[in-house]
């Protein structure tokens, strides 16, 4: 008989990464996936609040403003987990559209900027990054 060989406790990935088309629906279900991933990787209940509020505005602003005129696009979350800093990224192909914004909004990316640590937005002919990190505390 052979003695059991003890395995290391399983640790989810330490990347998340998603694709998904640019909906409401899909962006809902991101966020959730987000959480759900954030928490089995025992982040604190706050830093994973403010993950979850800064990449939603940021998957919201890619539904609403990456394609304009009904076009059909997607929209990818990257999740990097490090010992010293989470990084979230929502990247999108659509078009940039610099200064725009509805009477309802504009606060999508200050509020971004105030929940992340570092907040970099890279725009392009080939889409918009948004590119979110924390310090982690676990």
């Amino acid at each position: 008989m052979v003695d059991a060989v003890e395995q290391p406790p399983h640790r989810p990935d330490e990347q998340l990464v998603r694709e998904v088309a640019a909906v409401p629906v899909q962006a809902t279900l991101l966020r959730r996936a987000l959480v759900d991933w954030a928490a089995a990787h025992g982040l604190p209940d706050e830093l994973i609040g403010e993950v979850e509020l800064a990449a939603y505005e940021a998957l919201a602003n890619a539904v609403v403003h990456a394609y304009p005129d009904g076009a059909e696009g997607t929209m990818v979350l990257t999740t990097t987990l490090t010992p010293g800093s989470l990084t979230v990224t929502v990247a999108d192909t659509g078009t940039w559209r610099e200064g725009e914004s509805s009477p309802n909004g504009g606060r999508g990316l200050p509020l971004i900027r105030t929940l992340a640590h570092e907040t970099t937005v890279t725009t392009s002919h080939t889409g918009t990054t948004i590119t979110m990190t924390w310090a982690s505390r676990r």
